[in-house]
């Protein structure tokens, strides 16, 4: 027989002696009704978020949400890549300033918040060349999400697109970033990159 306070042999259903002894549960029941929780949450079906989102790839530009306006246009003085001779030697740089250095200069610099491109320099024509990818509605609205009150989740002006167009700003990226070479390229392999629809201007 069982002495008072402790718990027989396959008694593991009651805790020590009497009728009234409170309820136990062995280990194996523990891990059953954590089986059972885990399963009824993975089935509560679609209405369910998942977390992180997953990620979406799209064919075509999305159309962005008339809630979204820019208050300045998107690459103005944007132009179509050019033609690149297959015996020409294009430079490559790398260009890096802090974000919003038009505004704080190098502030943000100093906590590594850097806005990047590149460069090109055709060897044959002498024409430099930018390419930077940036927000269509710019910086504020694509780094920090709306809370609208139609809507549950907050709310992102976050599209962007690669803006392609003639001439480096050298004072804008030497002054308070980075204007280096980085490599040279030919002509014949600048033209493939062309072909790649996510490269041409908007």
């Amino acid at each position: 027989m069982a002495q008072a306070g402790r718990v027989s042999p396959g008694a593991w259903g009651r805790r020590g002696a009497g009728a009234d002894a409170a309820p136990v549960c062995a280990p194996w029941c523990w891990a059953s009704a954590l089986l059972w929780l885990a399963a009824a949450a993975a089935a509560t079906g679609p209405s369910r978020r998942q977390w992180p989102v997953p990620y979406k790839r799209f064919s075509f530009r999305p159309e962005p949400d008339p809630y979204c306006q820019a208050k300045y246009t998107f690459c103005p003085t944007g132009s179509p890549i050019p033609v690149m001779k297959d015996d020409d030697v294009i430079e490559v740089f790398r260009l890096q300033a802090p974000v919003w250095e038009f505004k704080y200069g190098d502030l943000l610099g100093h906590l590594k918040i850097m806005h990047d491109a590149i460069g090109f320099r055709s060897t044959l024509t002498e024409k430099n060349y930018t390419m930077e990818w940036y927000e269509l509605f710019q910086l504020g609205n694509c780094t920090f999400p709306h809370l609208r009150p139609e809507m549950n989740a907050p709310f992102w002006c976050n599209q962007g697109a690669a803006c392609f167009f003639e001439g480096i700003d050298d004072i804008h990226w030497k002054e308070n970033g980075t204007l280096v070479l980085v490599a040279t390229i030919s002509g014949t392999k600048t033209q493939s990159k062309n072909k790649n629809p996510a490269l041409q201007h908007r």
